[in-house]
């Protein structure tokens, strides 16, 4: 029993930190199990169950707050909160049985058996007729209302359900051998226990069908030889298309798997210029360059908005933004966003919009890429809409990947967007653009 018991006491632990925290679950996770004994499988089920409660905590907490009647729910210590939320997770999504549930939480019997008792025969459809769709997919679905207004505003709703549902599943893992190795080719017939599928739209790239911890556990991964690259990522450096002999300026490159990319396109020929507003996360990607052998690039700690850049042939801006479009891997970012940190955020995307076109507006042909790992407008559409206003830009074809932007903007038919629900991606926006002559 006890290596069932460890994984779910170490869960609490995490998710009563994250209370306690402003950083993601995934990274306190991360953080946690560096210096913790327990095997990797242990740490592999801690990390799903914290995840999972956090993934769907509003759908929960709703749940957990209606069975408690006169005893607040939100008065109880962030410990017990925890204890339940993990609970009723593992009886009613993992459909642990009530016997075992009291065996792994005792604190339940001792304290809240008739509150806990009442929220495992919660019917949590009957509970949310009536009303407005917005709420009620915002507790089906376990997204905040805002997201979900957002989504609706933009897909229909077949597609936003869909949406929804996907960011709730686990993450599609891709890999790709690090070309800046000599015998790359066959490098990915070398894991073993590892089931892979060429990707038939980006051949750059094999979905693990089963077997990712056999890759990150492998030998060809820790020596930087095999390379976990989302598949949107590696599609935001095709439609980038650097040359051998160009001048690149990969812009907010931190951690720097695009710009490792990027230098394997250049063959070793040309410049790849990499910068990044945080010394420390500079320092760290400019390190792992160096272990993934891609020695052609040169890292800046430098402020996007202030550019030291400004010969460049083509730039690439992967903005700082919301990440809703890596919910599948942290579920935490969907429940920390606001509209101040949305609007925060907007901002400084606009002004490294701002800065870089006004330095390159005298050096036409310039070819831009602006990204977001994101699925909301505000920092996809509504910034190119907003870009084009104030600048001599165009926007030059997409490429046939994904889908086009979301109607309603004039941008929307030129730039792309890919969505975990259709294309098997993180979300992402991309936009394609040129300094006019």
């Amino acid at each position: 029993m006890s290596h069932e018991y460890v994984p779910r006491a170490d869960a609490v632990k995490a998710l009563v930190h994250f209370e306690e925290s402003t950083t993601s679950m995934k990274t306190l996770l991360r953080e946690m199990q560096t210096t913790s004994p327990d095997s990797y499988m242990t740490q592999a089920l801690t990390q799903t169950l914290a995840l999972s409660v956090i993934r769907y905590r509003n759908t929960i907490d709703f749940i957990l707050s209606r069975s408690f009647m006169k005893k607040r729910y939100h008065d109880l210590s962030k410990r017990d909160r925890s204890i339940l939320r993990l609970a009723l997770f593992d009886f009613k999504w993992l459909q642990t049985d009530f016997s075992d549930i009291l065996t792994f939480y005792p604190e339940i019997e001792l304290l809240y058996l008739n509150e806990f008792s009442n929220a495992v025969k919660f019917n949590l459809d009957e509970s949310i007729k009536g009303m407005p769709e917005i709420n009620q997919l915002s507790l089906k679905y376990s997204h905040p209302t805002f997201l979900v207004k957002t989504l609706l505003d933009n897909l229909n709703r077949d597609d936003t359900i869909q949406l929804l549902n996907a960011n709730n599943q686990g993450r599609i893992y891709y890999i790709r051998p690090n070309r800046l190795y000599e015998g790359s080719e066959s490098v990915l017939e070398s894991l073993e226990h590892v089931k892979l599928q060429r990707d038939s739209e980006v051949p750059e790239v094999s979905r693990v069908v089963h077997g990712i911890d056999a890759v990150v556990t492998s030998n060809l991964f820790k020596d930087g030889r095999v390379l976990v690259q989302d598949k949107a990522s590696v599609i935001t450096v095709n439609v980038l298309n650097p040359q051998p002999g160009e001048k690149i300026w990969d812009v907010c490159a931190a951690p720097g798997m695009k710009t490792q990319l990027i230098a394997e396109r250049m063959e070793g020929q040309g410049e790849i210029i990499a910068t990044d507003v945080y010394q420390e996360r500079v320092k760290t990607a400019s390190e792992r360059s160096q272990y993934l052998n891609a020695l052609q690039i040169e890292w800046i700690n430098a402020n996007a908005t202030e550019p030291v850049v400004k010969d460049a042939d083509k730039i690439l801006i992967d903005a700082p933004c919301s990440s809703t479009g890596v919910l599948q891997t942290y579920p935490s970012f969907k429940w920390r966003l606001n509209k101040e940190t949305l609007f925060a955020l907007m901002t400084v995307q606009n002004k490294i919009l701002d800065a870089i076109l006004t330095t390159y507006a005298e050096r036409p042909g310039t070819e831009i890429v602006f990204s977001t790992c994101s699925i909301l407008p505000h920092e996809g559409e509504s910034q190119i809409d907003s870009a084009m206003q104030r600048h001599n830009i165009e926007l030059m074809k997409p490429l046939v990947y994904g889908d086009p932007g979301y109607p309603g903007f004039h941008c929307s038919d030129m730039v792309q967007r890919l969505f975990p629900h259709k294309h098997q991606t993180s979300g992402f926006f991309i936009a394609r653009m040129r300094i006019k002559h």
